[in-house]
Order: structure tokens, then C-alpha cells, then sequence
């Protein structure tokens, strides 16, 4: 696959030896099979561009004038610059073009840095061959490709993250405020009202479950610590009464701490799990909680609800990203636990309640911090 892409890319090639240059580009185009051919817009075969200069200034000018080179091939020392000041420069030049560095210093440390700085790779002059040349350049183009388009992904996260966190969520709350507003005078009205409120309600906290998601997303994956499971549970249990005034929540909870090994969006697991317990549930029914530490060194928080419960391929689905029972609804909450249960090397099950059926059980196992 590289190597059939490789056939049409633009090189721009920073080398002040012409010994050196016009052996780089042999190399280049016999490894390729090809060499520059001219098209007009009849169409006809495009080879592998290399385009040469000799300094640091021409390559800048080079770089500016033309945005299609898909890689530099630098040479560090140039009569006009010397060492990792030269990548330093041609780096500032470029955005979204990949560089490879030549340097004649058998010193694999100035390599190491030049790609701690922002190249792709290095080459040792002494040590190059066609298919080694041939391979770093191709990989190299891939790399910055690949890269360039994961930003663009987190840009697009993060204007994402703007419109769930502020602007779709602010339209919800003032929904929720007029609904308040409402002066209900019959039942068709109430009806009506409380309709608004659960949808509402429900908007509020598909944004933040989105918005944690994407924010998981644009962060690297932190490091996990110990959590207090009791504490977060009990925490999110106030947060769930208060939202959801008509639900009753039964916690039974083990003396002392339970730690498990997680990071800050472990209240958002909790959080999904008691929410799904109170949207599938049963508002009359009691949601039944359980954290208990288990022999083999684990804890299992259990959350419980006397809701219809789940057919067999429900409950094997129903982790999964945008399955939703309701024809009406996306499903978020749990595919969003599954996600971070994964993260913190626990599990997930959903089983029927033998104890009060039908009901549902959903039941996650994670590592204690002992």
C-alpha cells in the first residue's frame, strides 16, 4: 500500500553537495521505478518530483512560494546554517509537511533530538541506501499524514465539545426554566409539561455524557490512582435524588473505603449507571445498590432496577455505541461506562436480577487499589 503511493509524491530535497544531491535523487528514482515525467491535461504518468536547493534561505523561499511538497530532505549543516537550528527554521516553515534530516555526524543522539523537535525520522549520510531512503521518506509522509489528520479530528472534538457543553445544553436549561414557568390547569396540561421537563431533563444528560466522551478523547489517557468506589457512589446517589425527586434509591454499602483503580471519570460511570437505572426502571420500584470487595482482590458495584428488564440480545447490545431499545432514543450511558470500565482493565455484565425479577442488574468489576 505505501509503496504504491509513494509514486507521485513532491520531495523538495535541502542539500548544498550536488555530488551528494544528484546521488540521492538516483537513489529515489530508481528504488521507485520512475523517473519525472511531464503531463499536460490530456492526463499521462506522474513520477516522483525531486526539487533541489542548496540553502537554507532557498528551501524557506521554496516552501513558501509552494505547498504541495508532501517532505523535506534536510541536511543539517548548509552554508548559511548549521546543525539543529536549520531543522528549527525549516519546522517554522512548514505546517503539515513531513522532514526527514541528513547529517554527516555519525552521532545518533543529534538524530534523536532533531525527532524530539519535530522531525520524522533521520538519516545518516554514511549509512544511506535506495531502500533505506526509499522507506523512510514513504513512511515519513505517512506519519505527518496520519498525524496532520488526527488534529484535524481533535479540532473538530473541540468545537464538539463547545457546542454539547454550552450551547446545546444552555438551550436545554432554558427549556427546563420556562417549562418550570408553566402554570399547569388540567391534566391534559400537567401531561404536557412534565413531557418538557423529561425531555429536557434527558437533553441535559446526553450533553454531558457526549461531553465527557469527547473530553476523554482530547486528553491523553491519565494515569490511574486510587478512588474511594463507596464515596463516589454515595455522591452520585445525592446528584441522582436531587435530579430525579421521585426515584428511591437502596445503597448497600461495606464498612470502611473501597479503592479501586481509576481517574476523575469514574463519577461519570456511576453516574450512567444510576441514570440508566432510573430511565429503564420502574419509578415505583426501588433501585437496589451494592459495592462489595470481592475475593480475588477485586470490587463489584452492582446498580439494580425493577424496570421490564432485557431480552437476551438486549442485554448483549446493549453496550454497545448508538443501541438503544427506544426507537426514539440513541444510546449513550452505557456504551460510555463500557468505555472507561475497558480503560481501567475491569467488566461489564447485564444480567437479569434473580432476586426481583424481571428487572435489570448491571454489574462492574474493577481492580481495588489495596
Amino acid at each position: 500500500m505505501l509503496a504504491e503511493q509513494s509514486s507521485s509524491h513532491t520531495l523538495l530535497l535541502v542539500e548544498d553537495d550536488d555530488l551528494q544531491a544528484r546521488l540521492y535523487r538516483t537513489m529515489l528514482y530508481r528504488e521507485r521505478g520512475t523517473e519525472p515525467v511531464a503531463t499536460d491535461e490530456g492526463g499521462g504518468e506522474t513520477g516522483t518530483t525531486v526539487e533541489t536547493v542548496r540553502t537554507l534561505e532557498e528551501a524557506r523561499t521554496a516552501l513558501e512560494d509552494d505547498e504541495s511538497f508532501d517532505l523535506v530532505l534536510l541536511d543539517l549543516n548548509l552554508p548559511d546554517s548549521l546543525g539543529l537550528e536549520t531543522l528549527d527554521s525549516v519546522l517554522e516553515t512548514v505546517d503539515g509537511t513531513a522532514v526527514v534530516v541528513l547529517t554527516g555526524i555519525d552521532d545518533d543522539a543529534i538524530g534523536r533530538e532533531a525527532v524530539e523537535r519535530g522531525a520524522e525520522d533521520y538519516l545518516v549520510k554514511d549509512r544511506v541506501t535506495p531502500r533505506l531512503l526509499d522507506r523512510t521518506v514513504t513512511y515519513a509522509i505517512e506519519r505527518r499524514r496520519r498525524v496532520t489528520e488526527i488534529e484535524r479530528q481533535r479540532n473538530e472534538l473541540a468545537v464538539l465539545h463547545w457546542l454539547v457543553r454550552h450551547e446545546i445544553r444552555n438551550d436545554a436549561t432554558v427549556v427546563l426554566g420556562w417549562a418550570a414557568a408553566l402554570d399547569a390547569t388540567d391534566p391534559e396540561s400537567e401531561r404536557i409539561v412534565s413531557r418538557i421537563e423529561e425531555a429536557g431533563e434527558h437533553i441535559v444528560e446526553l450533553t454531558e455524557s457526549v461531553g465527557v466522551m469527547v473530553e476523554s478523547l482530547e486528553e491523553p489517557q491519565t494515569e490511574l490512582v486510587p478512588i474511594d468506589l463507596v464515596a463516589v457512589v454515595e455522591e452520585e446517589i445525592d446528584r441522582l435524588e436531587a435530579r430525579h425527586g421521585d426515584c428511591t434509591v437502596a445503597f448497600d454499602r461495606p464498612e470502611g473505603t473501597v479503592s479501586v483503580r481509576a481517574d476523575r471519570f469514574l463519577n461519570v460511570v456511576v453516574r450512567n449507571v444510576l441514570t440508566n437505572a432510573v430511565v429503564h426502571g420502574d419509578a415505583e420500584e426501588t433501585i437496589t445498590v451494592n459495592v462489595s470487595r470481592g475475593t480475588d482482590g477485586s470490587a463489584e458495584l452492582t446498580v439494580s432496577d425493577g424496570g421490564p428488564g432485557l431480552s437476551a440480545t438486549d442485554r448483549r447490545r446493549a453496550t454497545e455505541r448508538g443501541y438503544t431499545t427506544d426507537e426514539e432514543g440513541i444510546g449513550v450511558g452505557l456504551y460510555l461506562v463500557r468505555t472507561f470500565v475497558d480503560r481501567y482493565g475491569g467488566s461489564l455484565t447485564i444480567e437479569s436480577d434473580p432476586e426481583r425479577p424481571p428487572g435489570t442488574t448491571v454489574r462492574i468489576r474493577l481492580e481495588s487499589e489495596h
